[in-house]
């Protein structure tokens, strides 16, 4: 599918196109360069997002937690 003049793929799990909207145009807001293509992979706990420009080869894969997630860390307590 097409949304805003940018190519989605959906590998896995459900979205919507609304969905895919608010997140191209977070990376657009971060980004200089034109985008070209945005990959989503839902599971349960995350959101995996894979995009690439138009102007520069260079792909970006950014992971997003779904739910919270709580754990004990060594740093930053």
């Amino acid at each position: 599918m097409i949304v805003d003049n940018v190519r989605v793929i959906i590998e896995n799990g459900t979205f919507s196109a609304e969905d895919a909207q608010h997140y191209i145009n977070r990376i657009k807001r971060t980004s200089k360069f034109p985008l070209k293509k945005v990959i989503f992979n839902r599971s349960d706990a995350y959101l995996d997002l894979r995009y690439s420009f138009e102007s520069i080869p260079f792909e970006r894969i950014r992971r997003i937690p779904l739910k919270a997630i709580f754990e004990d860390r060594a740093v930053n307590n």
